[in-house]
């Protein structure tokens, strides 16, 4: 058998998921030797906020129009035609610029990733939350009926003795001496 990497292992879950199969239980959500506990840690880290907030700035229009306004002043600033009061820093064709935008690339693509990843384990801890939910309600739902059905019995036994009773007491009216009127036998 072919191993499964941890990622594959995420997409076969989604796939027995989407296609209805049931699950093993909490272990089948999460990557072998994980627990629900450390999932939380690894949400709330230091990491996955700062991947977070930059993911969520280099989506932005505010970044747009940084990089607008950045790259617009560079070629500017380093064009000796148009400013001759500076001194260019990085001449045509901009290797400078084209290093620091590749950088820069390489990190948010980074970051992007590791946004990605942290969504991921989000989504499998709302599906830890819901298995849960899910196992507590079925729970509920077999001690409603274990209880149904024990009154159930409750009600047949009560039927039970009001229909012992009710043979008592045609037995009893149906009886000689009561017949006679007064209880006595003679």
């Amino acid at each position: 058998m072919i191993p499964l990497s941890g990622v594959d292992k995420a997409n076969l879950t989604e796939l027995q998921l989407s296609m209805g199969k049931k699950t093993l239980g909490t272990a089948s959500l999460l990557p072998e030797g994980v627990k629900p506990e450390h999932l939380l840690k690894r949400l709330h880290s230091f990491e996955g906020k700062l991947a977070e907030f930059i993911t969520n700035f280099a989506g932005s229009m505010f970044f747009v129009y940084f990089h607008v306004i950045w790259f617009f002043l560079w070629i500017i600033l380093n064009n000796t035609k148009l400013v001759n009061a500076v001194r260019p820093f990085d001449p045509f064709p901009y290797g400078l610029l084209t290093m620091v935008v590749s950088l820069e690339a390489i990190f948010l693509s980074t970051f992007i990733m590791l946004n990605q990843n942290r969504q991921a384990l989000i989504e499998t801890y709302r599906d830890l939350e819901e298995e849960e939910e899910q196992q507590e309600d079925e729970r509920e739902q077999e001690e409603l009926e274990g209880e149904v059905e024990d009154i159930q019995k409750d009600l047949d036994d009560i039927k039970s003795a009001m229909r012992f009773i009710q043979e008592k007491i045609t037995a009893i009216e149906k009886s000689p001496a009561s017949q006679n009127g007064n209880g006595n036998t003679k």
